[in-house]
């Protein structure tokens, strides 16, 4: 099964008794995932595993069709008809004719559908965990081929318009670069430096991609020899995809550091953009869109949004002659699993589906090493996106994100008691980026409020007038002003918020509760700055920054209440992301950076002290290859307390999945 990802599981030449699996490893083979994950799956989701009666302890079976068949009942909640229940969105009322395609339950991304079809690429660990994602094309319905072998991370895969030719960006240390590989298997050419997400046109003539700094849309003959930009006003470019005239292309993009970002029609011939308006309709439907792929099918889009359903696929159709949307938005999945992904050709809708529940893990942390230790532990059960995690300094309550009752709340929890209760008090607008105090009297979150162009972005703060505790009791809250220009991340006291600047090139600031008086402390001409951590004893910033096109690298800074040159700056380590502190402050973790950049399966840490890092080499905190955290998902950072690690995790292995689209 590993060397053929599009296999389904199939019975041994001899078969054991009565089709049974005799131990927890061939049970684990057969669906192809670890042993742990079997376990886990008979443990929390009813997997069908038997006991031997007066056998030794342990002694277990399953038979291989009550196995397909729980497998295969986990996948009809995408096929059901959805239940109306988001205002402002539409549900298919048919369910759609559902195939599945690949069968390892593996980390899977980036589908990609021929002309016909017939034929899908996609990037694949074949089942194989620890080992580089692969590109693997197959027929629908046949086996699996691997067209490359290298130690790069693979993404954004597209096919030619004639099928012969799949399109892909290779990223290594140097920054990524478009490709083409032959269908049926060859040598990689290069077709464009510095440069991702390539397309050829459908006339087949050109061949649009996003430069390493997502200013623009590159144009170029097909061959990739010399370019030209179009809409150069165009940045943070995360999809494009051609539409069928082969005169504009569709991007995720924003056109003015200090505008919301939307799906944009871009003229190739240097045309004024079109803002087709979709993010802020799926907005104001409490849906927030994940621009990590998108299709175009017949004058309508088909994209991931998160919301209070989980992580599902919608259709929003437009008016072909403006390109706004028209109707509601439409549900195209259901139920627990994560779609996302899509691909179209033909009629068909390609994507990646995974039982992607995110939730809140705990693990034990040796207090002296800094390693983590023992099994991990379920603290939340759910498919709703959740994230921003926030504690107070005595480690007794955590404050965090979650979609769990619909439209997005922060919930209060006892870490004691495992007892938690939603925030009662809120002020108009959709709440996030919760940051608790460091006493936990007081609790300050962010606000979006609805409407286009630069959004105003007030941040509330607060008074838990009975203490922190899941029983008590939310005093008055009041707002600082009117916009303060970003999000909180993280009280410096009892007055002073430590806030991130929206902006392309995000800034972190300082600003004052009481006042509301901002005092810049990060910010650089060249880097995005985000996710700031400080040093428990405030002597220290942690953040991560990186140029644009270019991993994220994890710095260290001292904290004083006024700018800090980027000659302060100190690399903690390159090709990381989402720093956090140990209790003590005697670790920096982080997670490193892999393959596949849309989720994290590690934390590393260096030791460190007043007077900064510690020589030495980084330290295994903790791995896993099951469960990961989905860095494609904002506010995954860790935060840990004297005794465990609380992260973000989930299973994020599945399959691919065909649609037939009405």
């Amino acid at each position: 099964m590993a060397d053929n990802p599009g296999a389904q599981p199939t019975p041994s030449p001899v078969p054991a008794p009565e089709g049974r699996l005799d131990s927890w490893k061939e049970i684990a083979a057969y669906l192809g995932r670890g042993i742990r994950t079997v376990q886990r799956w008979e443990r929390e989701e009813g997997l069908p595993v038997h006991r031997l009666a007066h056998e030794k302890r342990g002694s277990i079976y399953a038979r291989r069709e009550e196995l397909a068949a729980w497998w295969e009942s986990r996948r009809l909640t995408l096929a059901a008809p959805p239940t109306p229940d988001v205002p402002g969105v539409s549900d298919a009322s048919v369910a759609p004719l559902l195939e599945r395609v690949t069968w390892t339950t593996a980390l899977t991304s980036w589908p990609a559908l021929s002309s016909d079809a017939r034929l899908i690429a996609y990037v694949s660990d074949g089942g194989q965990d620890g080992t580089t994602p692969q590109i693997w094309i197959q027929q629908i319905g046949g086996a699996a081929l691997r067209l490359t072998n290298g130690e790069r991370e693979y993404s954004h895969l597209s096919f030619s318009p004639e099928d012969t030719r799949i399109v892909f960006t290779a990223s290594d240390d140097s920054g990524p670069n478009v490709y083409e590989v032959p269908t049926l298997g060859g040598e990689p050419r290069l077709l464009q430096r510095g440069a991702s997400r390539g397309r050829i046109s459908p006339d087949g003539l050109w061949l649009a991609s996003v430069p390493h700094d997502a200013v623009g849309i590159r144009v170029a003959a097909r061959g990739g020899a010399g370019f030209r930009t179009v809409a150069p006003q165009m940045v943070d470019v995360a999809c494009a995809t051609w539409l069928p005239d082969s005169r504009s292309v569709l991007v995720h993009a924003r056109p003015d550091p200090a505008v919301e970002p939307d799906w944009w029609i871009v003229p190739t011939d240097g045309g004024s953009p079109t803002n087709t308006g979709v993010v802020q309709q799926f907005r104001e439907a409490g849906l927030f869109t994940v621009p990590t792929g998108v299709a175009w099918v017949d004058d309508s889009l088909v994209f991931t949004a998160a919301g209070s359903q989980g992580v599902s696929l919608y259709r929003q159709r437009l008016v072909a002659s403006t390109f706004q949307p028209t109707g509601a938005p439409e549900r195209l999945t259901a139920g627990s699993e994560s779609t996302w992904l899509p691909t179209a050709a033909a009629g068909r809708l390609a994507f990646f589906s995974s039982r992607a529940d995110a939730n809140l893990w705990s693990v034990a942390v040796d207090a002296a090493s800094g390693i983590a230790h023992g099994p991990l532990r379920r603290m939340t059960r759910g498919p709703f996106p959740l994230g921003y995690l926030t504690v107070t300094n005595d480690a007794r309550t955590l404050a965090y994100f979650t979609f769990r009752l619909g439209d997005g709340d922060i919930f209060l929890r006892d870490l004691g008691t495992g007892s938690e209760r939603a925030l009662a008090v809120a002020a108009p607008g959709t709440k996030g980026y919760p940051v608790i105090s460091p006493s936990g009297r007081l609790l300050a979150y962010g606000v979006r409020m609805p409407g286009g162009g630069r959004a105003l972005r007030p941040i509330v703060i607060v008074s838990l007038s009975d203490g922190p505790a899941p029983s008590g009791v939310e005093g008055a809250w009041r707002k600082l002003g009117e916009d303060c220009g970003g999000r909180p991340r993280e009280w410096v006291d009892e007055r002073r918020l430590i806030m991130e600047r929206f902006g392309r090139l995000n800034s972190i600031a300082l600003i004052d509760t009481e006042t509301g008086d901002q005092q810049e402390l990060l910010e650089s001409p060249e880097r995005s700055i985000s996710n700031p951590r400080l040093s428990p004893d405030r002597g220290w910033i942690a953040f991560e920054a990186s140029r644009r096109g270019e991993p994220a690298s994890v710095f260290v800074a001292p904290f004083r209440e006024q700018p800090i040159p980027e000659a302060e700056w100190v690399v903690v380590v390159r090709s990381a992301s989402h720093p956090f502190w140990s209790a003590d402050g005697r670790f920096l973790y982080y997670t490193p950076t892999g393959t596949n950049p849309l989720v994290r399966s590690a934390v590393r840490a260096r030791r460190f002290s007043a007077e900064g890092l510690v020589d030495g080499q980084s330290i295994a905190v903790y791995a896993s290859t099951e469960m990961l955290m989905p860095a494609y998902l904002p506010g995954t950072a860790p935060v840990a307390t004297p005794d465990q690690i609380i992260l973000v995790l989930g299973d994020f292995r599945g399959d691919i999945w065909l649609m037939e689209l009405t």
